[in-house]
This record gives C-alpha cells, structure tokens and sequence, in this order.
C-alpha cells in the first residue's frame, strides 16, 4: 500500500521556496509509488525473466555454432561485443526481479542532523542562492553547511543572512570528499546529508529519509536523483532519461537485494558509519567507493525512490562528456584497484552488484569493436563470421522483443509518469559517448590521472566537432566500406549482408550525436517543470 504524504501549503508571508514555481503538476501527490513489486507484477517479471534467458540461449546457441566462426581472433572479438550487450541487458532483468519500495517511516524527533553541500570558484552565485535557501528551509532541525573552495565574501555574506554555517575549505585537499571531512571534523550531528551545490532540496526532505536509521545498522539512506532543467537541451534530456530507469526499477531492485549504493548528489549517512571507515572517500568514484567501504565494514544501505531533490543535468556535449570521463575511469579504477581488495568482506549480493557496476563502462570497448570490424570485413574481406542474415534475423529477434516488452513493462516503477515513453534521446547519447567510455578504459590501463573536476552547472554555446571526429570517422569509413563492397562484389557472399546491417546500424547510431555537436540545441530556455 502506498504510503502517504502531507502537502504542506505556505502561510501567508512565508518566503517562496525555490522549488515552488519548478515542480511539474501533481508532483507530490506522485510523491511516493508502491514499496513492493504486486504478486501479479513479480510473475510477469519472472515470466520475462525466464522466456528471456531461453531467447538469449537460441541466440547464443546458433551464434556459436562452429561453422560460423571464420577468423578465430576476430570472431572472439565480436562475440565480446555483441553479448557484452545482452549480459547489461540479463543483468537489468535480474535486478527487476528484486523491485521493492521503502515504506515510509517517521523521522523520529530529537535527532541530530546536519547538512552538507560544497562550493568551488567559478560557480554561480545564483544557483547557492536556491540551494542555500532550500537547505535553510528544511523543517526537520538541522544545521547548515556550506564548505566553501574559494572563501568566497559573497557567499560568506549568503549564508550569514540564511543562517548557514560557512566553512572555509580553500585550503583543503581531496575535492569535495575532503571537504566533506574537514567538514565531519567540525560538526556533531548524527546524521549527515551531502547535498550537491545545484540540487534544491524539498523542505520535507529528511522527514522521509531519518526514519530509516531507526534501524542501527543502516549506514546510509540514498534517494533519487532529478533534475530541473531537463528541457534546456537536446543533451539535458537525453542525460536525464539515461537514469529514469536506473532510479526507478534498477535502483528498487539493488534496494531488494539490499545492496543500494550512494549517488553523490542527495545521500543521507549516519556519521558512526562514515567514521568507521575513516571519512568519505577520496576518489574519482568517490560516491561507489565509499558504499564499497560501508557495505564491506558491515553497514546495511537503504533506497527510498521519491524525488526529494532537482539539481541540473549537463546541457551541452562537452560537459556531459567531461562527466562521463570522470564518472568511467573512476569506476574502472575502483572495481580493478578496491572490489578485490574487498570482496571477502562483502555478501555474496554484494559481490555481485560490485562486479555488475565495475564492468558497465566496458561498453567502450564493445561498441569500439562493433564498429572497426564491419568495416575491416567489407574493406579488406578479414572475416569474423560467416551467417546467413536471414538466420541471424530469425535468431536475435525473440531476445529483441523480450527487451523491449520488458523495457515497457518496468516503466510503471519509473519514477513521475512524465519519464514514460520511447526514451529515444538517452539511448541515442548512450551510444555517442562510447570514445569517452574507451579513452577512460585506456587512461586506467597506461596509468593516466584524470583530475577531479565539478560538473560544469552552465551550458557551453558552440561547435564541438573536435569531440565527435570517431563518430564522424566511423560514419565515413562505414559509408566507404559498403560503397566498396557493393561495387567490388570481391565478398558479396553468406555474411557479407550481416556486416553490412552492422555497418548501418553504426551509421544510424553515431549521426545523432554528430547532429548535436553541431546543431544549436543550446540555447537557454527560461527554467520550466521539473
């Protein structure tokens, strides 16, 4: 059953709260769906699951048969590539299987609590006008924070007049995770919320996440990720649909198999917990790492899906790619140098799910080959396969439309009914950063550091043609290959029409991002619903 959630009206002569003017429609009233995955809904999962799983084994089983094998090397390569892109999909499906919610438990009064968010040079002053006074406006008793990289006067006189502690932090190492320390050793709630500098919190927002540490096991409480200016760009919503799925049924299912992780931007922790293992983390993936470290020191997490905070989404292609770069060779860092290093400390569920997010920037190096080897084929005749495309057709079609009937079914856990849909934009922009996925596989591997740096909070205006020469190589190099081929005819034989489906389909998925580098789907649009 679903649990329910006072609106709070403001009085007359309250100040406006920031997010006032920004939330969509009935936004909440939709506050908070079902906690559980019904009877009938975990049997049609299941049932997906299991017809799934069955499509996935015709494919492989035909795939693999050994006459279709040409050049052994290459063949392992593509295979890679291929089922690398059904093992992200059977892993989706397995999380699926797990979906429960968080019923809602009142925060318990007396509580000690306070809350986090950083500040560095460059960044709007405007933005921690709405942070700031959004984190003031929190009703449950709490102190404010602002650690501050640049000491900024401006900001010291902000929060001298919404009654928020300022920190000086411009001396301080280790990014935000350092100041979030230098910030734990100058505090005493018992609770802690890091809250981003551009999310604006609901004023309700640890009134729905401190019942949760009713349970003295429970280390940290994380809940969805949203964001405000998705329809500033082409990029803003494309990003953001990439995690409609992830905080609504991914995220529901790890919170099944109790194995949610922290996200960076609105994660509550109990301080016993950070102290136990000596403070956050510093790292690229400071945010995985640190619920590595929890989850291995014994501490249990919890995932409420309720959208308590909106923050911005990177709105053009070179911030979101400088994102993606930190985010993927962080995350190959802490799965090759930190999951081993834990692993005999972590439950068999959490095993599991650390090996799942170590290796999902693999998608690099997957795509990278997907798209070198049609063209090598049809150039050059360097065969992987040898298969019928009609056959191939008839194979990989029962694995496709249990995908998509799957992808349509777990939408009902997505978490506004604005985020429903054909989420073709994500998809799309997914399949566009594949260089940065495989540059941030090769910096980890030749031992390249890739500085911390914040998301950029503004959207840069321009032409990004130099971020986007692969897609434009692949596109032409794939267009050359099929000319060649279909006036050569030199292997216009069994698998020559696969490779050139393959090629084809590389051309379709790069365009789009091409397209955006280059189109002015920039341009500032006044703040709109969230």
């Amino acid at each position: 059953m679903e649990s329910t959630l006072e609106i709070v009206k403001p009085q007359a002569g309250t100040p406006e709260h920031p997010l006032d003017k920004l939330r969509r429609p009935g936004e909440r009233e939709f506050h908070n769906c079902l906690p559980h995955a019904g009877l009938w809904q975990k049997i049609c999962i299941w049932v997906l699951f299991t017809i799934g799983i069955e499509a996935v084994l015709y494919y492989a089983d035909w795939w693999f048969t050994p006459a279709h094998r040409r050049n052994l090397a290459f063949f392992i390569f593509l295979s890679f590539a291929v089922f690398y892109q059904v093992f992200r999909s059977v892993i989706n499906w397995f999380y699926f299987l797990f979906i429960k919610g968080t019923p809602f438990i009142e925060a318990p009064a007396g509580k000690t609590a306070d809350v986090f968010t950083t500040a560095m040079p460059g960044e709007p002053y405007e933005m921690f006008e709405k942070t700031l006074t959004a984190i003031a406006a929190i009703r449950y008793p709490h102190e404010s924070y602002l650690l501050d990289g640049g000491n900024d006067p401006k900001l010291k006189e902000l929060c001298a007049r919404l009654d928020v502690n300022h920190l000086d932090c411009s001396k301080v190492k280790g990014a935000k995770a350092g100041k979030v320390n230098y910030a734990l050793s100058r505090s005493i709630g018992e609770f802690v919320l890091v809250i981003d500098p551009d999310h604006i919190a609901e004023p309700d927002f640890l009134d729905r996440v401190l019942g949760q540490f009713q349970d003295p096991e429970v280390g940290f409480v994380q809940v969805v990720q949203a964001y405000y200016n998705q329809d500033e760009s082409f990029v803003a919503r494309a990003g953001a649909e990439q995690t409609y799925g992830f905080y609504g049924p991914t995220m529901m299912g790890m919170n099944g198999l109790e194995t949610p992780v922290v996200i960076g931007a609105n994660c509550t922790f109990r301080r016993e917990a950070l102290k136990s293992i000596n403070g956050h983390a510093v790292d690229l993936a400071e945010d995985l790492l640190t619920a590595m470290r929890l989850h291995a020191k014994g501490w249990k997490s919890v995932y409420i899906p309720e959208r308590l905070s909106f923050g911005l989404n990177p709105a053009d292609l070179h911030s979101y790619f400088k994102q993606q770069l930190k985010w993927s060779t962080g995350m190959f860092t802490v799965f090759f140098r930190d999951y081993f290093r834990h692993f005999k400390d972590l439950r068999f569920n959490q095993k599991l799910h650390y090996f799942f997010a170590g290796t999902y920037y693999f998608e690099g190096l997957a795509s990278a080959i997907t798209c070198i080897l049609p063209v090598l084929f049809l150039f050059f005749g360097l065969w992987a396969v040898e298969m019928d495309f009609r056959e191939f057709l008839i194979h990989v079609t029962p694995y496709a439309l249990v995908t998509f009937s799957m992808g349509w079914f777990i939408q009902r856990w997505y978490r506004h009914p604005s985020e429903k849909g054909f989420l073709w934009r994500g998809m799309f922009l997914k399949k566009g950063t594949w260089p940065i996925y495989l540059l941030s596989f090769l910096y980890f591997v030749t031992g390249t550091k890739v500085p911390y740096f914040p998301t950029p909070k503004t959207a840069e205006k321009g032409v990004f043609t130099n971020l986007v020469l692969p897609h434009l190589a692949v596109i032409v190099l794939s267009i050359a290959a099929i000319i060649y081929c279909l006036l050569t005819s030199v292997r216009f034989v069994t698998g020559t029409k696969l490779m050139i489906f393959f090629a084809l389909s590389n051309i379709v998925l790069m365009a789009p991002t091409v397209i955006i580098a280059h189109a002015s789907l920039f341009r500032r649009k006044k703040a709109g619903a969230l």
